[in-house]
């Protein structure tokens, strides 16, 4: 991994640890084509078998009695029982651009309110054209938003997107049982 990271910028890793996968990286890319072709080269030029998750985000924990503030990559830094009622669990917005055509507006907005998108703006850039301003979760954007925008518009939509800061959400933490056990793994 550090010899592909050291001439690819679109790429971060981290070392990081999973109960359930054990010693691996958590890799950040610029997107999912990023990310199919450094698996490809790990596997072609290395001969390593890669196991990719689903992607996350990190959202941030704020204790408001002590002042504490902690970012959060795993639901196991939750407890199981929730927090105190003086914590906030933060994620990470963005706020997005699409540039679509005016008959397939209602699929992107509908696309858009599914993933908890806030409007910010819509007007018609011409006849062809109308440009739609969005703030949405990205988390909701991370997984697969690009791609079923794509599906949405026939390809004919662009997208694009800026870091707009942190809000409150109301998260909580589910627990997977298996056999009524609770599998911290799945959680």
């Amino acid at each position: 991994i550090s010899k592909l990271t050291l001439n690819d910028a679109s790429v971060t890793a981290a070392a990081e640890n999973s109960t359930a996968l054990g010693a691996g990286f958590r890799c950040g890319f610029l997107g999912l084509l990023h990310a199919d072709v450094f698996h490809q080269r790990l596997q072609e030029e290395f001969g390593a078998e890669i196991i990719a998750t689903a992607p996350t985000v990190p959202y941030r924990i704020k204790h408001e009695n002590d002042g504490q503030i902690e970012d959060c990559t795993s639901p196991l830094v939750v407890p199981s029982g929730g927090f105190p009622r003086n914590t906030i669990i933060e994620e990470p917005l963005v706020e997005a651009t699409i540039i679509c055509q005016p008959h397939v507006v209602g699929k992107v907005v509908e696309l858009c309110m599914d993933r908890r998108g806030e409007q910010l703006e819509q007007n018609f850039l011409d006849d062809s054209r109308v440009i739609l301003r969005y703030k949405l979760p990205l988390g909701e954007v991370a997984a697969d938003f690009a791609d079923e925008l794509k599906s949405r518009s026939s390809g004919y939509a662009t997208f694009d997107y800026d870091d707009a800061g942190m809000q409150k959400s109301d998260i909580v933490r589910m627990d997977i049982l298996v056999n009524g056990t609770t599998v911290d793994a799945l959680a």
